[in-house]
């Protein structure tokens, strides 16, 4: 398997904010900048495929979609230091002390030529370890690459999580709960009753229990307007999306003495005007804290559900 880098890519990317305000509400990109900053500074190596995989899952892409995108950001910046001297002056900042002009221009060049490779390919690349062949191509001790590469990525996360807030948009919020099945036994011991009917009830249409708590948080969210209920939607009021909350399972781990509640519970952005849906996300979520040896009720649970809910969401917006 060759060994290359896809991190270098940020060498160039990290300069959008300083080329167009607009850019920076490119979801992908600020997927991709966020995510290899954590992953550079973690001790495992980072795996290419693994990378993709993961940005597409948060910016709502396929791997290829990711790949096809960053390609096209990348070509944005051919001849940087010619074509933008603001953003060429940026990152000659951000460069070691001894080294020139000239070394960070040729590094920038084999590092962007690198990036194209691995984003044209489908084979796995570890990120990280070209950074060596890079510097030594561009005649620059790797020391300094490797840190004048990091610093690259973590400006750009920088910049772009800072100096961005995002368009507000009015949602509409709806629910329902899929058919399924759970065993009634757990649930006498966890309510604490014998009484089947108020079980049944209490585990119906759980969505009604979610949806409220999630509507009275989501206007914490820069990235929203306002939020209602789809049954309270008036004509003065025109929501741009209809948040979709779909519960498709409710379940119970733990042991007898402490039963924890977990749901399951899928989350979409649906655009009111053309139907298609913009963003999708998927929680499993198993409780820890309120369980049965705690308490005989499901409210502490729906609250940790409607937070997890709101914090998928409000990072949505936040990166789009």
């Amino acid at each position: 398997m060759t060994i290359l880098i896809l991190a270098t890519l940020l060498c160039w990317l990290s300069a959008l904010p300083t080329l167009a305000a607009g850019v920076v509400q490119d979801t992908v990109l600020q997927e991709t900048l966020v995510l290899l900053d954590e992953r550079l500074n973690g001790a495992d190596p980072v795996h290419a495929t693994h990378l993709f995989a993961d940005i597409g899952e948060r910016a709502a892409r396929t791997p290829p979609q990711v790949r096809e995108h960053l390609l096209l950001r990348l070509k944005d910046f051919d001849n940087l230091a010619d074509t933008d001297t603001t953003a060429w002056k940026a990152a000659l900042d951000l460069r070691a002390q001894s080294m020139s002009k000239r070394q960070v221009e040729r590094l920038l060049r084999e590092l962007s030529d690198i990036s194209e490779r691995v984003l044209r390919d489908d084979s796995d690349y570890l990120v990280g370890t070209g950074i060596r062949w890079a510097a030594h191509e561009a005649r620059v001790p790797e020391a300094e690459a490797t840190l004048f590469t990091r610093h690259l990525v973590a400006h750009g996360v920088i910049d772009t999580t800072t100096e961005w807030i995002p368009e507000q948009r009015g949602l509409m919020v709806s629910g329902w709960t899929e058919p399924y099945e759970s065993s009634l036994n757990p649930l006498y011991v966890f309510f604490d009753t014998d009484e089947e009917a108020y079980v049944r009830e209490a585990m119906r249409d759980i969505q009604r229990f979610v949806v409220p708590r999630v509507v009275r948080r989501l206007p914490a969210s820069r990235g929203v307007k306002y939020a209602v209920r789809d049954r309270n939607v008036t004509p003065l009021i025109d929501p741009e999306f209809n948040l979709r909350i779909r519960v498709l399972s409710m379940r119970f781990g733990g042991t007898n003495a402490d039963l924890l509640p977990c749901m399951d519970v899928s989350v979409s952005l649906i655009a009111t005007a053309t139907e298609i849906n913009t963003w999708q996300s998927t929680i499993a979520h198993c409780t820890v804290v309120n369980g049965s040896a705690t308490t005989n009720e499901l409210d502490n649970f729906y609250e940790e559900m409607a937070d997890l809910i709101y914090e998928r969401v409000d990072g949505y917006f936040e990166t789009r």
